[in-house]
């Protein structure tokens, strides 16, 4: 019978991937082989690209188990958005109510403001919120895309749409 040893002085790379890496990460990575980690969260693309990417970042932190880091993930992503919207107050709560002080909806700036505070206390407290709790957080940021991103591109292609549907009728009477 060979040994390990007789493997790797035979060329044989098993063996020697097995010594490099470590019994515990070979298993490891066997898990993610059989079990790999969910898809992380995407936003439309609707979305400008800066709060797309942060909050994906944030999604693959949750889906890793790293709540802290997904708190502050999601943190960034709403303090992305406020810049996008205009917002210029030094800080995030000040950028927020930049946006409610507009005439933003009301449940837009709560959802904004509780994600605000998970972030926070992600980073300041080391508060670890549940799954359940960052998986709501990211619902209320998805959601607040939604009203300010996806459906006014909805609005415009629709109205763009109608737009050349009644130049092309003007042109074959």
């Amino acid at each position: 019978m060979r040994t390990e040893s007789d493997a790797r002085r035979l060329g044989d790379p098993r063996g020697c991937f097995a010594e490099a890496l470590g019994q515990a990460r070979i298993e490891e990575l066997t898990r993610l082989v059989l079990w790999p980690s969910p898809a992380p969260r995407v936003l439309p693309s609707d979305v400008p690209e800066r709060i797309r990417s942060a909050y994906e970042e944030a999604s693959r932190a949750e889906n890793a188990g790293a709540a802290r880091l997904a708190g502050v993930g999601y943190r960034s992503a709403v303090e992305e958005l406020c810049k996008d919207q205009g917002a210029t107050h030094k800080t995030l709560h000040g950028k927020i109510r930049e946006l409610a002080a507009r005439g933003l909806p009301v449940d837009i700036i709560t959802a904004l403001d509780e994600t605000r505070v998970v972030g926070n206390d992600s980073v300041h407290q080391g508060v670890a919120y549940s799954a359940e709790e960052l998986a709501d957080i990211a619902e209320l940021v998805a959601k607040a895309t939604v009203l300010l991103y996806v459906q006014p591109a909805q609005r415009r292609r629709m109205a763009d749409s109608r737009k050349k549907r009644h130049e092309t009728a003007d042109q074959n009477p």
